[in-house]
């Protein structure tokens, strides 16, 4: 990770420092010199960010996968489709997964040894659940808001606080005397500091960080991550989180990586749902490769178009199943490898700058991904096809 991002600076650099330890830090990342490099360090610990791992799971099986003298993984966004997969092939026994932002005034933690906790963000004991009750909460949010804010009591304006399992915003609580003990704000930037501050959440009075994700806690005391409220969007008057649509895409034999958003098409309310995939090699027919780019997008076979179209009808509501599906050779990331929707969503379902950037569109007919075309799209535009 680079030193630039809070994981790899305090976690990782920070952390060896003080306990007296060794770190070793690679270039950069490649799935290909990353265990070479574990092996030549004799490192026991490994440090991640989710979108890592699933990169590491795509590389081809190796000796070395095991050969390692790694006891625990730590990191964050190891998303529950992909978590005991890579425990189980690279044989490590204990995942500590986390959740927090550099700014925000306090984090969440899971040690995860066995399946109880396996996909969760954090996990609290009784102990730990009675010290901290009363300094983080989960709230409801309106679902008819644009951009999402809290549902307030009518006759309190208080936030109506989330049940247990219900999806909701996590919040921090704050000094309202003294903001700054725990939330420093964002240097030069009022506004946006300002946005991240909430008032009268549980009682007259009070201040929270807004940390702008959705979670839900459950009676056993794990945290599970549900989405970024800015990527959630609305279809057929639900909520769709696009993480969890994510997870089950990416279970899919022939889905090396899955990144799924929201998209606007013409004549219908809300968001539909696009699930932008890089497919595993053996998903697409074997070529002659004649006539054939040597850098051109694979197509799926029919029989794996099918099967996806299976997989997701089969294990999401159907308001949340993607209608569209967008084949691309690589995704867009940021510096810490974590996946971007906004060129994606930029692009929607214009056939036209989505083919021109050599990724191809499909949508669900039935119970088959179809070949999405400029004629289905105007086919759409003028009213003919309502989804």
């Amino acid at each position: 990770m680079p030193l630039y991002h809070t994981s790899a600076s305090v976690l990782g650099l920070c952390s060896t420092l003080r306990a007296g330890s060794t770190l070793a830090l690679g270039r950069r990342f490649s799935n290909s010199t990353f265990w070479p490099e574990v092996l030549a360090s004799g490192a026991t610990i490994i440090q991640y960010v989710g979108e890592t791992c699933r990169y590491l799971l795509a590389a081809p099986l190796s000796p070395r996968d095991t050969q390692h003298k790694v006891r625990l993984a730590i990191g964050n966004g190891l998303r529950p489709d992909v978590w005991n997969t890579f425990k189980t092939r690279f044989n490590i026994p204990i995942i500590c997964e986390f959740y927090g932002a550099t700014e925000g005034p306090s984090a969440i933690w899971n040690r995860s040894v066995n399946d109880f906790s396996a996909g969760a963000v954090g996990r609290n004991g009784s102990i730990v659940t009675v010290l901290l009750g009363s300094s983080l909460t989960i709230v409801r949010m309106d679902p008819d808001s644009d951009p999402p804010v809290p549902l307030r009591d009518a006759a309190t304006g208080l936030c109506q606080v989330a049940d247990w399992n219900e999806p909701g915003e996590l919040l921090y609580k704050l000094d309202p005397a003294n903001i700054e003990r725990k939330f420093q704000g964002y240097l030069g930037n009022s506004t946006a500091t300002r946005s991240k501050i909430l008032r009268d959440v549980r009682k007259k009075g009070d201040a929270w960080f807004s940390t702008g994700d959705m979670l839900r806690w459950d009676r056993e005391g794990r945290w599970w991550f549900v989405d970024r409220i800015g990527d959630t969007f609305r279809w057929k008057a639900e909520n769709v989180s696009t993480a969890e649509v994510s997870d089950v895409v990416g279970t899919h034999d022939a889905v090396r990586e899955a990144n799924v958003y929201g998209v606007l098409v013409p004549g219908h309310d809300g968001r539909a749902g696009c699930a932008a995939v890089v497919l595993d090699e053996s998903a697409s027919p074997k070529k002659d490769g004649a006539d054939e780019k040597a850098d051109a997008l694979a197509l799926p076979s029919q029989s794996v178009l099918r099967s996806l179209a299976a997989h997701c009808t089969s294990n999401l509501p159907r308001f949340a199943v993607p209608l569209f599906l967008r084949l691309t050779k690589q995704m867009h990331t940021t510096g810490t490898n974590k996946h971007q929707k906004h060129f994606f969503q930029q692009e929607g379902i214009d056939v036209e700058k989505i083919e021109a950037s050599g990724d191809k569109m499909y949508w669900l007919r039935g119970d088959v991904y179809e070949p999405f075309n400029l004629a289905q799209l105007q086919e759409i535009r003028g009213g003919q096809v309502k989804l």
